[in-house]
């Protein structure tokens, strides 16, 4: 797999884990990403932005992975945390990295919560594929705390290619390899498998984010690259080139390919009038999900739940790709990774967690 050069994870820096299991405004020191092999000290660098105002000074903070600024889970991170913030006693503050960062951040308590496919989170809990030998083998404490928005991926092109189809690619230059990003490479893989591709079939060009691989497409330097509906670099490629989305193929035997790089993907219909979208197409779709480290306090998951189970109307009028982002979905049995046991709690006095979900929550957790 493409991702391979990039499989050993180091461990967490050495500092000493709240007691609480937070942190605190008063006197804190800015957090600091892990060190990962793959990604330079510059974007490590980079400062994390402020999801919400904290209501007191004496507020706790709780620091959320959301992947890099152009990024669609950027844009849902920030709407997530702003709520989170304006309706508890605490800050969210957005990490603007992607889960090789922030998954190893959850060992140390340096990061709290992220957004992330079911799909990565599975590999980096498991230890296994893009994460193999992860936290000396023993995976990252990665617990589920509720699903959200369907999301829609494929693989797009510039407006004028004659590019039209995933078989069309055969000897292109497709952004399929996203070194430390790894939610990019599977989903390029994935796209790929269900056209029958691989990489032996295309000209794979190399980058370092999902943004980057759009902005290479922009530039001329690929010919496709993956693709998140409702991205803004999605937008920034449809104002510069035009952007045409690549349909998968639905099919069980095309779906069967994709599944066979996460299990976790689905088919799903786009409707056209979106941006990259033309005409009724299909892509591929899992459950963006939120994780906790599975030490986070049972308090704090409660709250979280709790908020956005009462307020998740707030968040589709901050981004609108957050409109499926309700509470029928929180607890479902799509999920990959166990639940937090106070996410069961939660879901156990709201009504909705059924003998369906505790079999799955057995069949998952035997690790």
């Amino acid at each position: 797999m493409r991702y391979s050069t990039f499989v050993r994870i180091p461990g967490s820096i050495a500092r000493p884990a709240p007691k609480s299991g937070t942190r605190t405004a008063v006197g804190r020191e800015d957090v600091a990403p892990m060190i990962f092999q793959k990604l330079t000290a510059a974007a490590l660098g980079v400062a994390m932005l402020v999801g919400a105002a904290p209501k007191s000074a004496e507020a706790d903070i709780l620091v959320m992975g959301g992947n890099p600024e152009g990024s669609l889970f950027y844009a849902q991170s920030q709407a997530i945390a702003s709520v989170i913030g304006q309706h508890t006693g605490d800050r969210v503050d957005v990490l603007p990295q992607s889960p090789t960062v922030f998954f190893p951040m959850f060992v140390s308590s340096e990061a709290d919560l992220g957004l992330s496919s079911p799909i990565e989170a599975n590999f980096a809990f498991r230890a296994v594929g893009p994460y193999e030998g992860a936290n000396g083998g023993e995976g990252y404490p990665i617990s589920t705390i509720m699903l959200g928005s369907p999301i829609r991926l494929s693989l797009v092109v510039r407006g004028s290619s004659d590019i039209q189809s995933m078989a069309d690619l055969k000897g292109k230059r497709v952004a399929s390899n996203y070194g430390a990003f790894a939610g990019s490479s599977i989903t390029a893989e994935a796209a790929l498998a269900n056209a029958g591709l691989t990489d032996d079939d295309i000209e794979v060009v190399s980058v370092s984010s999902y943004p980057e691989g759009v902005t290479a497409v922009i530039e001329g330097r690929a010919d496709a690259a993956v693709g998140s509906i409702g991205s803004g670099i999605l937008q920034q490629l449809n104002a510069a080139e035009g952007a045409r989305i690549l349909s998968i193929d639905p099919s069980p035997e095309a779906m069967a390919r994709s599944k066979e790089i996460g299990s976790a993907f689905v088919p799903i219909e786009v409707p056209a009038g979106i941006v990259g979208v033309d005409s009724d197409i299909h892509a591929l779709s899992y459950a963006t999900t939120l994780y906790g480290r599975s030490d986070l306090a049972d308090e704090k998951v409660s709250a979280i739940l709790e908020t956005l189970w009462e307020h998740s109307e707030e968040l589709k009028a901050i981004h609108p790709s957050l409109a499926t982002w309700t509470p029928d979905r929180f607890a479902d049995t799509a999920v990959v990774v166990p639940f937090h046991p106070a996410a069961i709690e939660f879901f156990k006095s709201k009504g909705v967690w059924t003998d369906e979900l505790e079999a799955r929550q057995a069949e998952i957790s035997a690790k």
